[in-house]
């Protein structure tokens, strides 16, 4: 049976996403504003302080994306999140992302680590490891806004060694 906080991550916040439109949602965390989250953690029985960042990156020829992190309760068991993000592309707000930055664990080095997740629908697309939690959530929300802007628009590699006529 699915706990609360994976419920809240892989559920209600994706489906909040989808109800208010992830650009309100960014707009909120440009504000500073949690209100808008506030009924989940009151209706789930959750008892959270939501933090919130919001950043704007420009990827190029992947267009300006605005992003909005989401703190969540401290994750327990394995594919909880520590925080979620909500992505909107700037110019098109019909094309928005959400991704979570998960809790795993590792049996054979016995050590914990983050890896990012995307949910699409009912899809969940598990994109590898995500970068270490420290506890700070400015300094671990900007590293998973970078992380997730990795994998909107992934960084060019040059292979010198091969001809590119």
């Amino acid at each position: 049976m699915a706990s609360a906080l994976d419920t809240i991550a892989h559920v209600v916040l994706p489906n909040l996403m989808k109800l208010k439109g992830a650009s309100t949602l960014v707009s909120a965390m440009e504000r500073r504003e949690t209100a808008l989250f506030e009924p989940v953690w009151t209706q789930t029985g959750v008892e959270h302080k939501a933090q919130v960042i919001a950043k704007e990156k420009d990827c190029g020829g992947a267009g300006v994306w605005r992003v909005g992190v989401l703190s969540l309760p401290t994750p327990t068991e394995m594919g909880e999140a520590y925080m979620c993000a909500f992505v909107a592309k700037k110019n098109d707000a019909a094309v928005t992302r959400y991704f979570t930055l998960e809790y795993d664990y590792v049996l054979k080095t016995k050590s914990n680590k983050a890896i990012i997740a995307e949910k699409d629908g009912s899809r969940v697309t598990k994109h590898g490891d995500g970068p270490a939690v420290t506890g700070d959530f400015q300094v671990d929300a900007n590293a998973f806004v970078d992380a997730v802007m990795n994998i909107i628009s992934p960084p060019l590699i040059v292979d010198p060694g091969r001809n590119y006529r």
